[in-house]
């Protein structure tokens, strides 16, 4: 049987947009412009361990982030081309680690967050900042991805469980 994916994607779009917005407002603890909490990736892991369809967190991963900077004002700006590519990046990764089985939702969560967060500093020096100082960022910034991702695993979880009742 072939699932509507098309409200359920809508929903979770304009969910993860907002959150993406939301967590511009709200102070990173890294000196880092741009930086955010990573929360609203939370929806790209939603529908990649419900439906397992790389295309719709794919599709989820793109709007979020366009959505999310043109309601922030960022659209088109450096952070837009970092955390869209960490985004993408973090996607293929997910997929890839649902895929393979070898993780958990945690480990699957935590994988797209380090992969995200290596994404984006790789991104900013080839373009950006042009310098490997820059990398000086990442340990911190895989720090703080821990957590976000263990965040949107337990939401992940969580919504799961309520689903299957």
């Amino acid at each position: 049987m072939v699932k509507n994916n098309l409200p359920r994607l809508a929903i979770l779009t304009a969910l993860s947009s907002a959150v993406y917005y939301i967590e511009t407002l709200v102070p990173f603890p890294i000196p880092l412009p741009g930086a955010r909490w990573g929360f609203s990736n939370f929806a790209i892991l939603y529908s990649l361990n419900y439906d397992g369809i790389l295309i719709n967190g794919l599709y989820i991963a793109i709007f979020k982030n366009i959505l999310g900077s043109l309601l922030s004002g960022k659209f088109l700006s450096p952070t837009f081309f970092m955390g869209i590519s960490g985004s993408l990046v973090a996607t293929l990764i997910m997929y890839v680690a649902i895929k393979t089985k070898i993780f958990g939702i945690i480990g699957i969560s935590e994988s797209g967050a380090i992969f995200n967060n290596l994404t984006q500093v790789i991104i900013g020096w080839l373009f950006i900042v042009k310098s490997v100082g820059i990398f000086w960022y990442l340990p911190q910034m895989v720090l703080f991805g821990t957590f976000s991702a263990m965040a949107n695993a337990f939401v992940v979880k969580s919504a799961f469980r309520s689903v299957n009742k």
